[in-house]
């Protein structure tokens, strides 16, 4: 591959991070959470790859070589970053469209309760009417007397009794037609409740295939961006090879340990920092016995102890709306295994492990029938360890009894990407700066080295269960 003219070549390396921004969404959508916001100056958008006649010139002195070398080194650097950019966006988007199919569940489950309680009261709306048609039949056929008073016509039995029939009799009467009214008011708000239930699920769906079809965008973009960044490293490595008289598999070489060490760097800034932000004091210890200090071991230098976000707010419901045409059928969601009693996070990291290579998939559930999301791995593989978490990376962070600095981070703790409340992806951590995760649909279930993720807003907290 070469590069002509003046060796401009404008990439897409930064495509998922403009797409994020260009998202479309509907007007009742609630907006994609800000966790994570791409500082767009470390992203090149047309970045100067040297020609090869600067590349001749650039030979002619040791000092111009240096600066080209040093020119070819940024952009190199700069491809990486958009390439960690890019992940990140689709990784928020898919994300944006798992939170967007729980939601959808929770709303047609509450559709269907609903549905249930109206088609109860309508039932016994029914039972009433006939109650009452009856009682008014009686009454047209006894010449507006209830057959139970023919007693009192004919003057039999005596006074005292009498008297308490008809009293009987007319406080039933009364009952009755209360009765009716009441089932008829109910029946009437638990019908218009189920129908505002099912505009709120029939929005709900929209939403999720709105966002379904931003997190396939992102995807297709985040490719597009490795494809051309592996194609720009390539010419470049090739040109510092001619550069230094050097070969390509050295300057490959090199160029992979500049990276590592960036990788390396930013992994130790992310560790030494505390969260911003919070307004709190420091977070908890967890203390001898209690269910965080369970199973664990030390890990890390030490760290400024950040606070844990606050819980994220359910959203609010979604206006009425017209029904739309909903996605295609989906299998009912599989819930995660029963917690079995006596595990430990070193249960919750084995069974995790045990899924390295399962597919990552985020629709029907995400939680193990045909694949997991980020999330729905963590719950998964906590379940079997007797933990039952929340669904969702952000509330899996917030509800956690304890959290700690990333630098005190131990095995089976849970790290998180993104900033509070929103943050968009989760992992298991094994220690030795290694976690275990659901990453996207290529990589699938894997076990990841974390500085190479640690320019993605990975948070300086860990979640301990």
């Amino acid at each position: 591959m070469t590069w002509t003219g003046s060796g401009r070549k404008t990439t897409a390396l930064c495509a998922a991070v403009v797409l994020l921004g260009t998202l479309a969404l509907p007007a009742n959508a609630a907006p994609l959470p800000p966790a994570f916001q791409v500082p767009t100056e470390r992203v090149p958008a047309a970045p100067d790859v040297p020609s090869p006649d600067e590349i001749a010139a650039a030979k002619s002195s040791e000092s111009a070589t240096a600066a080209q070398v040093a020119t070819i080194d940024r952009l190199l650097a700069d491809a990486s970053a958009a390439q960690d950019a890019s992940l990140a966006a689709s990784m928020q988007a898919n994300n944006a469209y798992g939170e967007a199919l729980v939601e959808l569940q929770l709303r047609r489950d509450a559709a269907a309760v609903a549905a249930a309680r109206a088609a109860a009261a309508g039932a016994e709306q029914q039972k009433t009417r006939k109650q009452i048609g009856q009682l008014a039949g009686d009454l047209y056929r006894n010449g507006g007397l209830n057959p139970a008073l023919s007693s009192f016509v004919s003057g039999s039995s005596n006074a005292l009794q009498q008297a308490a029939t008809l009293e009987a009799v007319t406080a039933g009467r009364t009952r009755a037609f209360q009765s009716a009214e009441t089932a008829a008011v109910a029946a009437e708000s638990l019908t218009a409740a189920a129908a505002d239930a099912n505009r709120a699920a029939d929005e709900a769906a929209r939403t999720a295939e709105t966002r379904k079809l931003d997190a396939e965008r992102a995807s297709d973009a985040q490719r597009t961006a490795v494809s051309e960044a592996r194609a720009q490293r390539t010419v470049l490595v090739d040109q510092l090879a001619n550069l230094k008289n050097s070969t390509v598999a050295l300057e490959s070489a090199r160029v992979d340990a500049l990276d590592r060490q960036r990788q390396q760097d930013r992994l130790a800034a992310v560790t030494a920092a505390p969260a911003q932000g919070s307004g709190q004091g420091p977070a908890p210890e967890p203390t001898a016995g209690s269910p965080a200090s369970v199973n664990q071991s030390p890990q890390a230098p030490a760290a400024p102890a950040p606070v844990p976000p606050a819980v994220p707010a359910a959203p609010a419901p979604s206006p009425p709306a017209p029904a739309p045409a909903l996605p295609e059928p989906v299998p009912a969601p599989v819930l995660p295994p029963a917690p079995s009693p006596g595990g430990s996070n070193q249960t919750a990291i084995s069974v995790a492990l045990g899924k390295v290579g399962s597919p990552y998939f985020y629709q029907y559930g995400g939680t193990g029938a045909y694949g997991f999301d980020c999330s729905g791995l963590v719950q998964n593989a906590f379940a079997a360890a007797g933990k039952f978490l929340p669904r969702t990376a952000s509330q899996q962070f917030a509800q956690a009894p304890v959290h700690v600095p990333l630098a005190q981070a131990q095995p089976g703790d849970l790290l998180v990407w993104g900033s509070a409340p929103g943050f968009y992806h989760v992992a298991i951590y094994l220690g030795g700066s290694r976690v275990v995760q659901a990453l996207n649909e290529d990589a699938g279930v894997t076990v990841t080295d974390l500085a190479s993720m640690s320019g993605m807003q990975l948070h300086p907290v860990a979640a301990r269960y």
